[in-house]
């Protein structure tokens, strides 16, 4: 996301905020601040002037210079520092939005860094006249030929794929032409903006995914239908939608901002092996539940994470995958374990010390993780054995061990080699990813 640093006014939402002088500035590194010439007030009936609210203000209203033109702009989330500095997490461009009620859109559309070698879709040629001798060039031909849009449906709307371009002239000296492919949603019905940021990022973890790297946001616009494109005029342009930038600062921008550019030649997944647009479309209906899985998987193409909170996190993905891909499991049908587990008590345990046997057996019947790794290694079939080596039995029992060792955290729990920390996980990583 690109840098802004702008000066405006800004005030509290409703009809009584004072509006102060102020500046703007979000960086990707360092995130979004705000600094005003004095704090923020209301004024009462009576005319007074007084400063209310707490800490946080859910929401300041704002116009800024922004692409040579007056912008509305809505600040989220705004911590205040002092009495004229707050620190926010989010915030829109183009419109005021007062309260989450009324921050819904019909429409999305998402730029990410990685799509163009992930997808793959070349469409500009170059032709190139060269001398007999092959000296001087005499002519060159562009071509550009952009790929027709691809849509697909789900639970909720539909996505597209769609490729855009821009050129950008220098008179008499030079022309340049981008091109580049962004995913559109467009909703059923007028979505909260959180839900609407939660498939963006289910678009982000599914890119990063396939291409083996975290990926990063270009740009995030929403639409609505009471926003029209504005002419200069001041009038509005009918049947148009104005796009509404969101901004917020990333994970690990530091890294991001260096990251070199991805080819496609070396893209584990391309889009067309993940099943393109249709697939995309069952990946924005996956279950709730799938989410924090996935997000444990992608800890592993994270930098600032130790080696261990890493192989723990990709361990607990890994039993996370297959309670909810494969099932549960239950070592004995339950209705017979509860049984069991009964007579155990009412004939065994003491009365006084029921309800910590009750505690201790409540998952003894779940499959434990050796299964639950044994059943997705298994499904792996002759690619296993690239993964993770010829025995798979002895794979489980290292996983189990390691892991067994670094969630214990007492004095005398076993020191694992960091080699041995990123092979495991790298191979439990590269397991859950080929389920």
């Amino acid at each position: 996301m690109q840098a802004l640093d702008s000066t405006g006014e800004f005030w509290l939402p409703g009809p009584h905020g004072v509006k102060q002088h102020g500046r703007l500035v979000f960086d990707p590194v360092e995130g979004t601040r705000l600094e005003l010439d004095g704090p923020l007030v209301e004024r009462k009936p009576d005319g007074v002037q007084c400063e209310e609210g707490g800490e946080v203000r859910p929401r300041i209203l704002g116009m800024i210079d922004y692409g040579n033109v007056r912008q509305p702009v809505t600040l989220m989330e705004c911590r205040r520092i002092h009495r004229a500095l707050y620190r926010l997490d989010s915030f829109l461009i183009g419109g005021h939005f007062q309260g989450d009620e009324e921050a819904e859109f019909e429409e999305v559309v998402v730029r990410l860094r990685d799509a163009s070698p992930w997808i793959n879709k070349d469409a500009i040629a170059v032709e190139v006249d060269s001398a007999i001798d092959g000296v001087d060039r005499r002519q060159l031909v562009c071509r550009l030929d952009v790929p027709e849009s691809r849509h697909a449906r789900f639970s909720r709307g539909e996505i597209s794929l769609d490729f855009r371009w821009s050129r950008e002239d220098v008179d008499l000296e030079s022309f340049t032409v981008r091109y580049w492919p962004e995913f559109a949603i467009k909703y059923i019905k007028m979505t909260p903006l959180s839900k609407i940021m939660e498939d963006a990022g289910s678009l982000h973890s599914l890119s990063s995914l396939c291409v083996d790297r975290s990926d990063w946001f270009h740009s995030i616009s929403v639409y609505r239908s009471d926003h029209p494109l504005i002419m200069l005029s001041g009038n509005p342009i009918e049947n148009t939608k104005r796009p509404i930038e969101f901004k917020a600062r990333m994970h690990e921008p530091d890294r991001q901002l260096k990251a070199h550019r991805l080819v496609a030649h070396r893209v584990p997944i391309p889009f067309d092996d993940f099943g393109g647009v249709g697939a995309v479309a069952t990946w924005l209906d996956q279950p709730p539940g799938l989410t924090p899985i996935i997000g444990s998987m992608l800890t592993m193409r994270a930098q600032s994470i130790f080696a261990e909170n890493r192989f723990l996190n990709v361990s607990s993905a890994a039993e996370g995958l297959h309670r909810a891909l494969v099932g549960k499991g239950k070592n004995m049908p339950t209705r017979a374990f509860d049984d069991l587990r009964r007579a155990i008590r009412n004939e065994k345990v003491p009365a006084e010390y029921h309800k910590w046997f009750t505690n201790v057996m409540a998952h003894a019947n779940d499959f434990d993780l050796d299964r639950r790794l044994h059943d997705l290694a298994t499904e792996l079939g002759d690619l296993a054995e690239m993964l993770i080596g010829a025995n798979s039995a002895q794979w489980v029992k290292a996983v189990k061990k390691v892991r067994n060792g670094l969630t214990h955290l007492d004095e005398n729990r076993e020191r694992f080699d960091g080699a041995d920390l990123y092979w495991l996980a790298e191979s439990l990583f590269q397991v859950c990813l080929d389920r």
